[in-house]
């Protein structure tokens, strides 16, 4: 059975109800066991209705009667471990709606070799939509269109729900899962890739990849160790878009909703412990609700909690320590550590599912990142029953001598964080128990002097993010989260906007534990429902500085403003602590009536000035800006290959360069975010290029161009501009060295002229080609000194800086001419991948760089050296290439390839670590280069080691 935790089923629930809570979950205990289900889920990709048995292939020729050889179909998905032809013809004899399979073998034109794609003609877009192209060996047939999705409640009335189905012969897969990111590009959607949602009409907002529905089924067996529990109930993090959920052949629920979390009670009728469960999830992602690429699939974690103890329990995310806050003076340290004097104001939710009162003592201890004491709180209290709730505090505030305090601080300091568990006793007996972590920091916002953190001005340099990465589309494991936050701090960025929805709790984790400030941002205005799910799961994170409401068009609603306020009151009820100021990336609500506690600059540098001056009183961020547009290793701009200059001098006419916006260069009395004290920071939009949105182009443009960093995470020519001025901005005790960046390459014609940029913080740069100096150019401050026609003449040309005294610093930067593509050279990644370990979900990154002979990474500066690289791994059973990317926006190369052209000289490949220990050994290959291989050390978990984190590997029971 289901059961609501609410007087009404939340919006999005059909045929069932469910509770809008998911996410992060309390380690196990002898009360409380927490069990993880990512592993070992059956898929099959594409919804045609009428069965999850299989087809009968007995006979191929009469089940694929249409012979598809030799021509290429779009649209389809690729069969993962699939090894030859036979092996794909059942790959689609697996899926009852598969009506067409095509397998790459060695020979031929056809790419990637050794690959399966299978699928439905109505979203390869029947044989109109497929192209000659040899190598393929291909069958299908033509079928009806999709039937209506399953009606909710009762028993299972269709074959793939059914827990008796055999779906043996399904592909097996862990989740997180984005199986849309596993398609063939597609320029035009068809058949159920077409259905609309917000933006949907038009495919190049996703990124040409199709949307479709597809089934994940899962068999577990709880222990017979778990009892009589009392509670029981399974949670899905995220699951993009649209869900329907079956336990053993009963319907659960369903949930419309991609970027929040569902929970589904269930009991032991339905679920059987100690024996073999089936759980179903139907997710149909063709209706996404936003104008890029949303992904689809079960892309989050899920779990499964049980509570053995009757009546008293606590609830979800109901430990509640985000109200710590310094008392006393704060005290810098020498290295940039901060301290103060700070107590602990915790509130327990507790709930009771008996029908009398009971009466239950608290508490609550908190330790430090050392394991060390700090110190405790107790307390009791009674709860009524039958679903009585109670939120008890203690009388006095924990007190914190001395504590250290969370902050952004530079490497190899760590932000300070601590620990509070909270034991939940009736009758003398541990019924419940509860961890949490957090940190103790002061914030301030003004109308006058913007953000302060720990009572210093700290700007906010901070980047809006959607969710995708490279391969791996939407569902990027935990692991991963960390490198992507910590490839922003490399350049000196200190903030993440969760555009435009809530994150995934490892994203938290990660902004905690590398000290970088987010923007935690709810969907749409108006959401009231899904309010307590955002701001319960997330207010015991210190990284959360502010709460947003909204983004843009979400906005909308029937009475905008008045919903937004019901939003901002309710967001401060549930975080009456937190002192987190509520703010939106809305213009329309600028202003002294603002119903929002910051206001939020949506671009529009121009008008900062103007806007302080109506509301001097009322802070304000710059909640979006620049969205200049560059690509790698590009310095003119083509609609037709879809590729945009990599010079700072491309936005669309809402925005700007990034020193423009940043800098206030070219803008009326400098007016931008860096040179204001009162505009608290800003959010670029965006930090990494990502799927979809590729203005200002079309097909065969992919991706967007926004991105400081590209997709793979490979640093542009623009990245340069925010290492030159982010990283010493709010004066962290660092000692950043002067950053010198050239461009563009030294690969053109003679004679050619050629306008050379530089970006750095240096207050001179001198420029000489082939050893004879052009000039020295003294730098704006938050700008960039460029020579323009320069005449080309092969060799090199190299540029070095200069300080205030006219002395020369640090080394002087060369760029010279290459040569052909030699070799290949592999390598770690940023150290992603250095050491994994074995079962946690990690990946690592191995990046490659095409050399010259002389050892320099060629500039390809057409992109047209054809150097197509081949990831292979070998030395463990369970390694894989997970997928590959270049950051080439334009590249149609399907993600999960093993091959990939290099762009520009540079290529990454995803390599998965899988259960065993070992080495693994990853070889990079081209036709006619010398290869390379790197290594991958895959250990035995260790939560001692300095480079693990319990955080991202999940340490709870796999079933």
């Amino acid at each position: 059975q289901t059961r609501a935790m609410m007087s009404s089923p939340a919006k999005g629930v059909r045929g069932g109800v469910m509770m809008l809570v998911a996410g992060l979950v309390a380690g196990s205990s002898a009360e409380r066991i927490v069990a993880s289900l990512n592993q070992g889920w059956k898929f099959v990709p594409n919804d045609g209705g009428g069965g999850g048995g299989g087809q009968n292939c007995t006979d191929l020729d009469k089940t694929f009667p249409e012979d598809f050889s030799n021509r290429q179909c779009t649209g389809l998905q690729q069969a993962m471990g699939v090894n030859d032809l036979a092996g794909c013809a059942a790959a689609c004899c697996a899926s009852s709606s598969c009506e067409i399979y095509q397998w790459c073998g060695t020979t031929g034109a056809c790419t990637p070799h050794n690959s399966c794609w299978i699928g439905q003609l109505g979203g390869a877009g029947g044989p109109g939509a497929c192209h000659a192209q040899d190598g393929w060996e291909s069958r299908g047939h033509s079928g009806g269109p999709p039937a209506p999705p399953p009606s909710g409640g009762g028993v299972c009335n269709d074959p793939r729900c059914d827990p008796k189905t055999d779906d043996s012969k399904w592909r097996t897969v862990n989740v997180p899962h984005d199986f849309v990111v596993e398609g063939n590009f597609s320029e035009t959607f068809t058949g159920e890739a077409a259905a609309g949602g917000l933006g949907t009409t038009d495919p190049k907002v996703h990124g040409y990849l199709p949307f479709g529905i597809a089934w994940y089924r899962k068999h577990f067996t709880p222990p017979a160790t778990i009892g009589k529990a009392t509670t029981m109930y399974i949670d899905f993090d995220g699951i993009q878009t649209m869900s329907q959920v079956w336990l053993n052949g009963v319907f659960l629920g369903s949930w419309d909703f991609g970027y929040t979390g569902s929970r589904y009670y269930v009991n032991d009728t339905v679920l059987k412990i100690g024996a073999e469960n089936v759980l179903v999830v139907r997710v149909d992602c063709t209706q996404p609700d936003g104008w890029w690429y949303d992904g689809g699939g079960i892309y989050r974690n899920v779990w499964f909690t049980a509570i053995t103890s009757p009546g008293a329990r606590i609830a979800p995310w109901g430990l509640y320590v985000g109200g710590s806050k310094p008392t006393g003076t704060i005290s810098w340290d020498a290295t940039g550590n901060p301290s103060a004097d700070s107590e602990l104001m915790p509130s327990v939710e507790v709930w009771n599912n008996e029908s009398s009162t009971q009466d239950f003592n608290v508490n609550v201890t908190v330790v430090d990142a050392f394991g060390v004491d700090v110190g405790f709180v107790s307390g009791s209290g009674s709860v009524p029953g039958s679903g009585g709730v109670i939120i008890w505090s203690p009388a006095k505030a924990l007190a914190m001598p001395k504590a250290r305090l969370w902050h952004v601080v530079a490497a190899p300091n760590k932000p300070a964080l601590y620990t509070a568990t909270v034991h939940l006793t009736v009758g003398g007996v541990v019924v419940d128990s509860v961890t949490s972590t957090f940190g103790v920091r002061k914030t301030e916002w003004t109308g006058a002097t913007g953000f302060a953190l720990n009572d210093k001005p700290f700007k906010i340099l901070g980047n809006a993010n959607h969710q995708d990465f490279a391969a791996v589309g939407v569902a990027v494991p935990d692991h991963l989260q960390w490198y992507r936050v910590q490839a922003q701090k490399n350049w000196g960025s200190n903030g993440w906007r969760t555009a435009h929805n809530p994150p995934t709790p490892a994203l938290l984790d990660a902004c905690d534990e590398l000290g970088y400030v987010m923007w935690d941002e709810n969907h749409r205005n108006g959401q009231l429902d899904q309010v307590p799910w955002l701001i319960k799961r997330d207010r015991n994170h210190p990284s959360v500085v502010i709460w947003s409401i909204c983004n843009e068009v979400l906005c909308n609603s029937a009475d905008s403003v008045n919903d937004a306020i019901a939003m901002k009151e309710l967001m401060h009820s549930l975080d009456p602590l937190g002192n987190r100021p509520v703010s939106a990336n809305q213009n329309g609500w600028v202003g002294p009536k603002t119903p929002l506690d910051v206001q939020g600059f949506d671009y529009s540098t121009q008008n900062y000035d103007h806007w302080h001056s109506e509301a001097p009183g009322i802070p304000c961020i710059s909640s979006e800006t620049s969205s200049a547009v560059s690509d790698r290793g590009e310095y003119a701009s083509n609609a037709t290959t879809g590729h945009v200059t990599g010079y700072d001098t491309d936005y669309p006419g809402w925005g700007e360069s990034a020193e423009m916006a940043w800098g206030g260069i070219k803008e009326k009395d400098s007016e931008g975010i860096l040179p204001r004290a009162f505009v608290s920071g800003g959010w670029t939009w965006t930090g990494w290029d990502y799927r979809g949105e590729p203005t200002p182009y079309a097909w065969p443009n992919v991706n967007s161009h926004f991105g400081i960093m590209d997709l793979t995470g490979f640093w542009k020519d623009r990245t340069h501009w925010y290492a030159s001025w982010f990283p010493n901005f709010n004066d962290e005790l660092t000692a950043t060295p002067h950053h010198l960046h050239a461009f563009p390459h030294w690969n053109w014609n003679d004679a050619q002229p050629i306008d050379i940029w530089v970006f750095s913080n240096a207050a001179a740069v001198e420029l000489a080609v082939n050893g004879k100096v052009v000039s020295r150019q003294n730098m704006t401050k938050f700008g960039h000194v460029e020579w323009d026609k320069v005449p080309f003449a092969a060799g090199s040309y190299s540029v070095t800086a200069f300080d205030e005294t006219g002395a020369a610093v640090g080394t002087p930067e060369v760029v010279t001419t290459t040569g052909a593509p030699a070799s290949l050279r592999a390598s770690i990644r940023d150290g992603v991948g250095s050491t994994l370990y074995a079962g946690c979900g990690d990946m690592g990154l191995v990046q490659v760089e095409v050399l010259d002979k002389a050892g320099n990474v060629v500039s390809d500066p057409d992109n047209t050296d054809g150097t197509n690289i081949t990831f292979a791994v070998s030395g463990t059973d369970s390694a894989w290439v997970e997928g590959t990317g270049n950051g080439d926006p334009s590249c149609l190369v399907n993600n999960k390839s093993p091959m990939r052209p290099a762009y520009h000289g540079l290529a990454l490949g995803v390599i998965g670590s899988g259960l065993d220990t070992g080495t693994i050994t990853v070889t990079v290959s081209s036709p006619g280069l010398t290869s390379s291989t790197v290594t991958i050390d895959v250990k035995a978990q260790d939560p001692t080691a300095a480079d693990f984190s319990t955080k991202w590997c999940i340490q709870q029971p796999k079933w």
